[in-house]
Protein backbone atom coordinates (compact mmCIF):
# COMPACT_ATOMS: atom_id res chain seq x y z
CA UNK A 1 0.00 0.00 0.00
CA UNK A 2 2.33 2.40 0.99
CA UNK A 3 4.40 2.03 -2.82
CA UNK A 4 1.15 2.43 -4.29
CA UNK A 5 0.97 5.91 -2.43
CA UNK A 6 4.25 6.50 -3.28
CA UNK A 7 3.50 5.65 -7.36
CA UNK A 8 0.55 7.75 -7.23
CA UNK A 9 1.96 10.39 -5.60
CA UNK A 10 -0.28 11.02 -2.70
CA UNK A 11 0.94 14.40 -1.40
CA UNK A 12 0.89 15.77 -4.78
CA UNK A 13 -3.32 14.38 -5.36
CA UNK A 14 -3.71 16.17 -1.59
CA UNK A 15 -2.78 19.65 -2.79
CA UNK A 16 -4.49 19.11 -6.70
CA UNK A 17 -7.62 18.26 -4.04
CA UNK A 18 -6.75 21.42 -1.79
CA UNK A 19 -5.98 23.94 -4.55
CA UNK A 20 -9.55 23.15 -6.27
CA UNK A 21 -11.67 23.43 -3.29
CA UNK A 22 -9.67 26.83 -1.89
CA UNK A 23 -10.73 28.46 -5.55
CA UNK A 24 -14.09 27.45 -4.87
CA UNK A 25 -15.02 28.32 -1.18
CA UNK A 26 -12.32 31.13 -1.11
CA UNK A 27 -12.56 32.36 -4.40
CA UNK A 28 -15.41 32.14 -5.93
CA UNK A 29 -17.56 32.09 -2.90
CA UNK A 30 -16.14 35.12 -1.15
CA UNK A 31 -16.35 37.13 -4.46
CA UNK A 32 -20.14 36.04 -5.10
CA UNK A 33 -21.00 36.74 -1.56
CA UNK A 34 -19.32 40.59 -1.86
CA UNK A 35 -21.72 41.54 -4.29
CA UNK A 36 -25.27 39.56 -2.50
CA UNK A 37 -25.20 37.19 -0.54
CA UNK A 38 -27.95 36.47 -2.69
CA UNK A 39 -25.56 34.85 -4.85
CA UNK A 40 -24.56 31.08 -4.24
CA UNK A 41 -22.27 28.21 -5.54
CA UNK A 42 -24.37 26.28 -8.10
CA UNK A 43 -22.77 23.23 -7.57
CA UNK A 44 -23.77 20.78 -4.70
CA UNK A 45 -21.11 19.78 -2.80
CA UNK A 46 -21.44 15.82 -3.44
CA UNK A 47 -21.26 17.31 -7.35
CA UNK A 48 -17.93 19.11 -6.41
CA UNK A 49 -16.87 16.63 -4.50
CA UNK A 50 -17.12 14.02 -7.10
CA UNK A 51 -15.73 16.47 -10.05
CA UNK A 52 -12.63 16.92 -7.06
CA UNK A 53 -12.32 12.83 -7.42
CA UNK A 54 -12.43 12.27 -11.06
CA UNK A 55 -9.42 14.98 -11.26
CA UNK A 56 -7.34 13.76 -8.74
CA UNK A 57 -8.38 10.12 -10.14
CA UNK A 58 -6.63 11.53 -13.52
CA UNK A 59 -3.76 13.04 -11.96
CA UNK A 60 -3.03 9.60 -9.95
CA UNK A 61 -2.95 7.67 -13.82
CA UNK A 62 -0.92 10.34 -14.78
CA UNK A 63 1.59 9.65 -12.15
CA UNK A 64 1.46 5.85 -12.83
CA UNK A 65 1.86 5.75 -16.73
CA UNK A 66 4.94 8.27 -16.38
CA UNK A 67 6.66 6.21 -13.91
CA UNK A 68 5.61 2.99 -16.05
CA UNK A 69 7.51 4.49 -18.73
CA UNK A 70 10.59 5.93 -17.19
CA UNK A 71 11.52 3.03 -15.58
CA UNK A 72 15.51 3.25 -17.48
CA UNK A 73 15.56 6.54 -16.90
CA UNK A 74 14.85 6.69 -13.37
CA UNK A 75 17.70 3.82 -13.13
CA UNK A 76 19.62 6.62 -13.54
CA UNK A 77 18.20 9.73 -12.50
CA UNK A 78 16.85 8.54 -8.93
CA UNK A 79 17.82 4.46 -9.08
CA UNK A 80 16.18 5.35 -4.64
CA UNK A 81 12.94 6.14 -6.12
CA UNK A 82 12.21 3.19 -8.68
CA UNK A 83 8.78 1.60 -7.52
CA UNK A 84 7.41 0.11 -11.04
CA UNK A 85 9.45 -2.99 -11.35
CA UNK A 86 10.93 -3.26 -8.18
CA UNK A 87 7.92 -3.04 -5.47
CA UNK A 88 5.00 -3.06 -8.09
CA UNK A 89 4.52 -4.82 -11.09
CA UNK A 90 5.16 -3.30 -14.51
CA UNK A 91 1.75 -5.40 -15.10
CA UNK A 92 0.14 -4.21 -11.73
CA UNK A 93 0.86 -0.67 -12.58
CA UNK A 94 -0.16 -0.33 -16.32
CA UNK A 95 -3.60 -2.11 -15.12
CA UNK A 96 -4.16 0.41 -12.59
CA UNK A 97 -3.38 3.04 -14.81
CA UNK A 98 -6.16 1.88 -16.85
CA UNK A 99 -8.78 1.07 -14.04
CA UNK A 100 -8.10 4.61 -12.70
CA UNK A 101 -8.79 6.35 -15.84
CA UNK A 102 -11.18 4.83 -17.04
CA UNK A 103 -13.04 5.47 -13.51
CA UNK A 104 -12.05 8.96 -13.52
CA UNK A 105 -13.78 9.57 -16.92
CA UNK A 106 -16.69 7.92 -15.87
CA UNK A 107 -17.42 10.28 -12.33
CA UNK A 108 -16.77 12.90 -15.15
CA UNK A 109 -18.89 12.35 -17.36
CA UNK A 110 -21.71 11.50 -14.12
CA UNK A 111 -20.76 15.31 -13.02
CA UNK A 112 -21.04 16.62 -16.01
CA UNK A 113 -24.00 15.29 -16.99
CA UNK A 114 -26.01 15.90 -13.93
CA UNK A 115 -25.12 19.59 -14.58
CA UNK A 116 -26.47 19.49 -17.75
CA UNK A 117 -23.03 19.95 -19.73
CA UNK A 118 -21.91 16.59 -20.52
CA UNK A 119 -19.45 17.79 -23.32
CA UNK A 120 -17.66 19.41 -20.12
CA UNK A 121 -16.04 15.17 -19.90
CA UNK A 122 -14.06 16.39 -22.72
CA UNK A 123 -11.46 18.38 -20.10
CA UNK A 124 -10.49 15.52 -18.11
CA UNK A 125 -10.74 13.50 -21.56
CA UNK A 126 -7.77 15.48 -22.88
CA UNK A 127 -5.88 16.02 -19.81
CA UNK A 128 -5.95 12.01 -19.05
CA UNK A 129 -4.77 11.79 -23.30
CA UNK A 130 -2.19 14.33 -22.84
CA UNK A 131 -0.71 12.75 -19.39
CA UNK A 132 0.09 9.43 -21.65
CA UNK A 133 1.36 11.79 -24.47
CA UNK A 134 3.55 13.63 -21.93
CA UNK A 135 5.03 9.84 -20.25
CA UNK A 136 5.38 8.57 -24.57
CA UNK A 137 6.50 11.39 -26.27
CA UNK A 138 6.24 15.08 -25.18
CA UNK A 139 8.72 14.82 -22.21
CA UNK A 140 11.36 13.94 -24.36
CA UNK A 141 11.20 16.73 -26.32
CA UNK A 142 12.70 20.45 -26.03
CA UNK A 143 10.16 22.62 -23.53
CA UNK A 144 7.22 20.75 -24.99
CA UNK A 145 6.87 18.50 -22.01
CA UNK A 146 7.65 21.42 -19.89
CA UNK A 147 4.61 23.72 -20.95
CA UNK A 148 2.25 20.57 -21.03
CA UNK A 149 2.71 19.67 -17.60
CA UNK A 150 2.84 23.16 -16.42
CA UNK A 151 -0.91 23.45 -18.64
CA UNK A 152 -1.78 20.25 -16.88
CA UNK A 153 -1.15 21.74 -13.54
CA UNK A 154 -3.09 25.45 -14.80
CA UNK A 155 -6.47 23.12 -15.39
CA UNK A 156 -6.47 22.42 -11.97
CA UNK A 157 -7.87 25.71 -10.98
CA UNK A 158 -9.20 26.30 -13.68
CA UNK A 159 -11.44 23.74 -14.20
CA UNK A 160 -13.27 24.59 -10.87
CA UNK A 161 -14.28 28.28 -12.80
CA UNK A 162 -15.38 26.56 -15.65
CA UNK A 163 -18.28 24.63 -14.02
CA UNK A 164 -18.73 26.91 -11.28
CA UNK A 165 -19.28 29.80 -13.31
CA UNK A 166 -20.94 28.36 -16.43
CA UNK A 167 -24.29 27.24 -14.06
CA UNK A 168 -23.91 30.94 -12.21
CA UNK A 169 -24.00 32.61 -15.86
CA UNK A 170 -26.84 30.21 -16.43
CA UNK A 171 -28.54 31.12 -13.42
CA UNK A 172 -28.13 34.88 -12.39
CA UNK A 173 -26.92 36.76 -15.88
CA UNK A 174 -30.75 36.70 -16.92
CA UNK A 175 -32.54 37.28 -13.80
CA UNK A 176 -29.40 40.26 -12.64
CA UNK A 177 -27.31 41.58 -15.18
CA UNK A 178 -25.66 43.43 -12.75
CA UNK A 179 -23.38 40.26 -11.46
CA UNK A 180 -19.58 40.54 -12.03
CA UNK A 181 -18.52 36.80 -13.07
CA UNK A 182 -15.85 38.96 -14.69
CA UNK A 183 -14.20 39.34 -11.91
CA UNK A 184 -14.20 36.00 -10.75
CA UNK A 185 -12.82 34.84 -14.31
CA UNK A 186 -9.63 37.21 -13.68
CA UNK A 187 -9.22 35.81 -10.27
CA UNK A 188 -9.42 32.61 -11.36
CA UNK A 189 -7.40 32.70 -14.76
CA UNK A 190 -4.82 34.64 -12.35
CA UNK A 191 -4.51 31.50 -10.05
CA UNK A 192 -4.11 28.98 -13.12
CA UNK A 193 -1.86 31.40 -14.56
CA UNK A 194 0.77 31.32 -11.18
CA UNK A 195 0.44 27.56 -11.03
CA UNK A 196 1.05 27.36 -14.81
CA UNK A 197 4.45 29.54 -14.22
CA UNK A 198 5.67 28.05 -10.91
CA UNK A 199 5.14 24.55 -12.61
CA UNK A 200 7.28 25.36 -15.10
CA UNK A 201 9.93 26.56 -13.25
CA UNK A 202 9.99 23.89 -11.51
CA UNK A 203 9.73 21.47 -14.27
CA UNK A 204 12.95 23.33 -16.05
CA UNK A 205 15.03 22.70 -12.80
CA UNK A 206 13.78 19.40 -12.31
CA UNK A 207 15.30 18.77 -16.22
CA UNK A 208 18.13 20.16 -15.18
CA UNK A 209 18.52 18.09 -12.25
CA UNK A 210 17.82 14.68 -14.46
CA UNK A 211 19.78 15.51 -17.67
CA UNK A 212 22.21 12.37 -17.21
CA UNK A 213 19.84 10.31 -17.67
CA UNK A 214 17.44 11.78 -20.27
CA UNK A 215 20.45 12.57 -22.16
CA UNK A 216 21.69 8.82 -21.84
CA UNK A 217 18.22 7.85 -23.38
CA UNK A 218 18.54 10.76 -26.36
CA UNK A 219 16.18 13.04 -24.34
CA UNK A 220 16.13 16.74 -26.08
CA UNK A 221 15.00 18.73 -22.67
CA UNK A 222 15.88 22.24 -22.07
CA UNK A 223 19.51 21.78 -20.50
CA UNK A 224 20.61 19.78 -23.16
CA UNK A 225 19.78 21.42 -26.38
CA UNK A 226 20.73 24.97 -25.18
CA UNK A 227 22.73 23.98 -21.98
CA UNK A 228 22.73 24.07 -18.13
CA UNK A 229 23.38 27.88 -17.83
CA UNK A 230 21.25 29.19 -20.39
CA UNK A 231 18.58 26.66 -18.84
CA UNK A 232 19.26 28.21 -15.26
CA UNK A 233 18.92 31.76 -17.01
CA UNK A 234 15.30 31.18 -18.09
CA UNK A 235 14.58 30.38 -14.88
CA UNK A 236 15.33 33.20 -13.23
CA UNK A 237 14.24 35.63 -16.37
CA UNK A 238 10.77 33.40 -15.46
CA UNK A 239 11.01 34.13 -11.87
CA UNK A 240 11.91 38.25 -12.30
CA UNK A 241 9.00 38.08 -14.63
CA UNK A 242 7.18 36.72 -12.15
CA UNK A 243 7.90 39.23 -9.03
CA UNK A 244 7.23 41.91 -11.24
CA UNK A 245 3.97 40.55 -12.13
CA UNK A 246 2.96 40.23 -7.91
CA UNK A 247 4.47 43.50 -7.60
CA UNK A 248 1.74 44.95 -9.76
CA UNK A 249 -1.20 43.14 -7.55
CA UNK A 250 0.68 44.38 -4.69
CA UNK A 251 0.10 48.21 -5.49
CA UNK A 252 -3.87 47.27 -6.49
CA UNK A 253 -3.15 45.75 -2.67
CA UNK A 254 -2.17 49.58 -1.51
CA UNK A 255 -4.29 51.55 -3.49
CA UNK A 256 -7.24 49.54 -1.62
CA UNK A 257 -5.61 49.23 1.44
CA UNK A 258 -5.49 45.63 1.71
CA UNK A 259 -2.05 45.91 3.91
CA UNK A 260 -2.92 41.79 5.49
CA UNK A 261 -2.44 41.05 1.07
CA UNK A 262 0.24 43.24 0.58
CA UNK A 263 2.34 41.68 3.23
CA UNK A 264 1.41 38.29 2.58
CA UNK A 265 2.72 38.97 -1.39
CA UNK A 266 6.16 39.95 0.01
CA UNK A 267 6.82 37.41 2.81
CA UNK A 268 5.21 34.24 1.23
CA UNK A 269 5.60 35.06 -2.46
CA UNK A 270 8.12 37.71 -3.18
CA UNK A 271 11.14 37.08 -0.45
CA UNK A 272 10.73 33.11 -1.44
CA UNK A 273 10.86 34.19 -5.43
CA UNK A 274 14.12 36.30 -5.05
CA UNK A 275 15.38 33.31 -3.08
CA UNK A 276 14.73 30.77 -5.51
CA UNK A 277 16.41 33.10 -7.93
CA UNK A 278 19.35 32.89 -5.64
CA UNK A 279 19.22 29.28 -5.29
CA UNK A 280 18.93 28.71 -9.46
CA UNK A 281 22.06 31.08 -10.55
CA UNK A 282 24.18 29.42 -7.34
CA UNK A 283 23.01 25.73 -7.74
CA UNK A 284 25.67 23.09 -9.15
CA UNK A 285 24.63 19.68 -8.00
CA UNK A 286 21.54 17.39 -8.77
CA UNK A 287 20.37 18.33 -4.73
CA UNK A 288 20.91 22.19 -5.53
CA UNK A 289 18.66 21.57 -8.15
CA UNK A 290 16.12 19.50 -6.56
CA UNK A 291 16.27 22.43 -3.59
CA UNK A 292 15.31 24.78 -6.40
CA UNK A 293 12.51 22.84 -7.77
CA UNK A 294 11.18 21.95 -4.17
CA UNK A 295 10.89 25.26 -3.38
CA UNK A 296 9.40 26.51 -6.86
CA UNK A 297 6.50 23.97 -5.51
CA UNK A 298 6.35 25.50 -1.90
CA UNK A 299 6.03 28.81 -3.69
CA UNK A 300 3.00 27.68 -5.92
CA UNK A 301 1.53 26.09 -2.34
CA UNK A 302 2.01 29.36 -0.65
CA UNK A 303 0.16 31.15 -3.48
CA UNK A 304 -2.76 29.18 -3.35
CA UNK A 305 -3.06 29.20 0.77
CA UNK A 306 -3.19 33.34 -0.11
CA UNK A 307 -6.75 32.67 -1.40
CA UNK A 308 -7.60 32.13 3.11
CA UNK A 309 -6.19 35.45 3.49
CA UNK A 310 -8.30 36.98 0.38
CA UNK A 311 -11.15 35.28 1.17
CA UNK A 312 -10.86 36.92 4.85
CA UNK A 313 -10.42 40.34 3.39
CA UNK A 314 -13.25 40.32 1.18
CA UNK A 315 -15.92 38.82 3.85
CA UNK A 316 -15.02 41.43 6.56
CA UNK A 317 -14.55 43.87 3.77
Amino acid sequence: MISFLKLIRIKNLLIIAFTQYMVRWCLIYPILQSQSTYFKLQMSNVQFFFLVLSTVMIAAGGYIINDYFDVRIDRVNKPEHIVVGKSIKRRFAILSHTVISVLALIIALVVAYSIGYWKLVFIHFVCGLGLWFYSTTFKRQFLIGNIAIAFFTAIVPLVVGIYELILSSKEYIPVDPTINLLLIWKWVFGVAFFAFITTLLREILKDIEDREGDMEYGCSTMPIVIGVPAAKAVVVVLTLATMVCLAYIQWLQSNIRDSVGFYYFTFMLQLPLAFLVFMTVSAKTKKNFRSAGNTAKLIMLSGVCYLIVFAYYLLNA
